[in-house]
């Protein structure tokens, strides 16, 4: 049987996560089309998927004390550091 669930592609959008015991980690949260991070944090998960540039890790969203929305320029300076993003659904988007 073929599900039926339309499957929508999602963009990630880089941030700088800081933990309440105050480590910082740099890296992504996936999103939809036409949702927003705060859509994410706002969700009814526990746990979000954080892309790291070499794998994806699971969040305690309790634990989350701050989420800083990259600016363009910081994600040209930390693009060795962030996982691969779409510039051009960045420069699109207001997310």
């Amino acid at each position: 049987m073929k599900d039926s669930t339309m499957k929508y592609p999602k963009y990630c959008v880089p941030v700088k996560a800081t933990l309440d015991n105050g480590t910082q980690h740099f890296g992504g949260l996936h999103v939809s089309q036409n949702q927003r991070v705060l859509d994410v944090l706002c969700d009814d998960r526990p746990f979000i998927p954080f892309k790291l540039r070499d794998r994806t890790i699971l969040l305690n969203k309790s634990r989350l004390v701050q989420i800083d929305l990259l600016e363009m320029s910081e994600i040209s300076e930390l693009r060795d550091v962030l996982p691969e993003v779409n510039i051009d659904y960045l420069n699109a988007n207001d997310w």
